[in-house]
């Protein structure tokens, strides 16, 4: 994936270009259109079947689907702790005895040091800051923790970003803060169970937008999970249970200051609105490309598989609503474009 524009684009106002580029919708009518007409192969796109994965949504019953992103999530999701609850990680790598976790810079700076973390079986263990990430351009709202166990825990099996579909399912997981019923926000998808000894939420949802380049702190996918204060640094995890992304950020946030990309840009309006009706994750491949320690997983991450889908097949009206909603906020941004082009154009021609 492209995470920046190149140097030499085309565009001479990188400004202008923002309007659109910003914006990857694997949701174009012409796509749509495939999708439908091979949905009875339950696939689209083409390839080298001895390299194709099989993104298969509709053939595992929910119930099944729910046990295994509940099993998985339980076993590698954390807590964050100091003297007081900060937020959620995730175990993503083992090294003798020393394990890496995941989190947002965010939920450390809630609290301070020495920060401790709480495994799935109840048991703590003081951790260390091994980084913040950044990749000397730009902050990321990304951090590493280690801590020493005899224990043997599971890690996260790494998944690629590349391959999200706006309309995919997706499931976020965390340890939320205490939520009043009244203040929880419908999902589109439906909700996971709550481990009630644990405190460990899994939010069910769907991807909402990809981003081709990031926001301020490196978010760049957009999800309808309704993730809570809490679950900050927590797994985003796909239909197969491999992480995707690091949650940490809710939607409609209590400020409202518009999002920025890194460059100090604005997206259009109408993706603003859809960003701000968003939960937004870190694509999983930028703290391992950002992070030393993580290097040997960019492999997993970076897999060249030609991946094909029935997403359509899984749940048809509600797919299509959402592609459909994506491409129209694409075209919104591309008119709004135009129309700032030509007011500036005639804006000149006064000034003259």
């Amino acid at each position: 994936m492209n995470w920046l524009p190149s140097k030499g684009s085309q565009y001479p106002n990188r400004r202008e270009k923002n309007y659109i580029d910003r914006l990857i919708l694997k949701s174009t009518s012409q796509v749509i259109k495939l999708m439908f007409c091979l949905v009875g192969a339950g696939m689209f796109l083409s390839g080298d079947a001895d390299h194709v994965k099989l993104k298969s949504f509709a053939s595992v019953s929910p119930q099944k689907l729910s046990n295994k992103i509940n099993h998985i999530a339980s076993d590698i999701t954390v807590k964050i702790l100091d003297q007081d609850f900060l937020g959620s990680g995730f175990i993503v790598q083992q090294k003798g005895q020393k394990y890496i976790v995941i989190t947002n810079q965010h939920v450390l700076r809630a609290g301070e040091a020495p920060y401790i973390i709480e495994t799935s079986d109840g048991k703590t263990y003081p951790a260390e800051v091994a980084s913040d990430v950044t990749d000397g351009d730009y902050n990321y709202d990304l951090a590493i923790l280690e801590f020493q166990a005899n224990t043997v825990y599971p890690t996260a099996k790494i998944g690629n970003s590349l391959y999200l579909e706006v309309g995919e399912p997706i499931f976020a997981a965390g340890f939320p803060h205490n939520q009043s019923p009244a203040n929880r926000t419908p999902a589109i998808f439906e909700r996971l169970n709550t481990n009630k000894s644990s405190g460990l939420s899994i939010k069910g949802g769907r991807i909402a937008i990809i981003l081709n380049q990031a926001l301020e702190e490196g978010y760049q996918i957009g999800y309808t999970n309704d993730v809570k204060k809490g679950m900050s640094g927590g797994p985003l995890l796909n239909y197969q249970g491999e992480v995707v992304g690091i949650n940490g950020k809710h939607a409609y946030p209590l400020w409202e200051s518009p999002e920025v990309y890194q460059d100090g840009s604005e997206p259009c309006p109408a993706l603003q609105e859809l960003i701000t009706r968003s939960s937004l994750a870190i694509p999983i491949e930028k703290s391992i490309e950002l992070n030393p320690q993580l290097k040997s997983l960019s492999s997993l991450s970076n897999a060249e598989t030609v991946h094909k889908s029935n997403l359509l097949a899984e749940n048809p009206q509600l797919v299509t609503r959402m592609q459909a909603e994506a491409q129209a906020t694409k075209q919104q941004c591309q008119d709004y474009r135009e129309e700032s082009i030509g007011n500036r154009d005639q804006d000149a021609l006064i000034n003259q």
